[in-house]
């Protein structure tokens, strides 16, 4: 008696799954698609904004204290990279604990997170950008696609650390 139902609802499900639902226009063919006519909108393209848009990290939630005691280690302000690109980090208005990143014409709310190597580390999960910051460099890094966007950057301070550790080196010479 199982057996039967079984197929039964089998038979329905397969025939539900490879149906296509009604469509009120008429199925297009080559030859109807290559005549149809394009349409062009009369609205002016929006006007270009200088203020980067802002990619949220989505985690709103407060921040642990070994989280927040990463905050006073960054860095914030410009820093020049390679190929004169630039990248900003600077305190979130709204949300405590957490930075805006500035990297060209995008921002992106980046969460600090600890690390056990004492690399100050800010990353937004969503976007998979991750900004890595030693004593003497920074860089950010596409974490999805596994590659840098921007490297060599230096802080002034960053810069300031470099000149003195030179000479330090010159000295013991």
């Amino acid at each position: 008696m199982r057996l039967p139902l079984l197929l039964c609802a089998l038979a329905m499900f397969t025939h539900t799954a490879h149906a296509q639902p009604p469509t009120s226009q008429p199925a297009r063919t080559k030859a109807t698609a290559a005549k149809a006519p394009t349409v062009k909108s009369n609205r002016p393209n929006p006007p270009a904004t200088s203020t980067p848009t802002v990619v949220p990290d989505h985690e709103h939630e407060e921040l642990d204290a070994e989280r927040l005691a990463v905050v006073p280690r960054v860095l914030v302000g410009e820093s020049r990279c390679e190929m004169g690109k630039t990248v900003a980090i600077q305190p979130h208005p709204t949300l405590i604990g957490r930075f805006v990143l500035t990297h060209g014409k995008e921002a992106y709310t980046v969460t600090p997170q600890p690390t056990n190597t004492g690399v100050i580390r800010l990353e937004n999960l969503r976007a998979g950008l991750v900004w890595l910051q030693v004593p003497i460099k920074s860089m950010l890094m596409d974490a999805k696609r596994g590659k840098r966007l921007a490297d060599t950057c230096m802080h002034a301070d960053q810069t300031a650390e470099v000149e003195s550790s030179q000479v330090s080196a010159v000295g013991m010479q």
